[in-house]
């Protein structure tokens, strides 16, 4: 498997607008798609500001056709309006 680990600092009072687009836009865009295996967002349960994304694919190539797609431009971007940066990081399952 091939997973995605995005950091998504969020911009200040922008914490619900992102979760809203999470689970009204992008989770059903990419769940979708061909080779997807699991996505989840999680809240920072200190009330910080930095939410994680993971994104779980059955392999890279996958997981790069999702991000080839028109659907993934037009949802991404919805989900990065309410963030100041991210950062991504990805695995390999053990």
């Amino acid at each position: 498997m091939f997973v995605l680990q995005v950091d998504l600092k969020v911009k200040s009072d922008s914490g619900q607008a992102l979760e809203k687009t999470y689970i009204e836009t992008f989770r059903p865009a990419i769940s979708r798609q061909q080779g997807f295996s699991f996505v989840d967002l999680l809240r920072p349960r200190d009330g910080g500001n930095i939410y994680v994304l993971n994104i779980v694919f059955e392999n890279q190539p996958a997981q790069q056709k999702w991000v080839a797609t028109d659907v993934h431009q037009q949802v991404w971007p919805q989900m990065e309006s309410h963030c100041a940066s991210c950062a991504v990081r990805s695995y390999d399952t053990v």
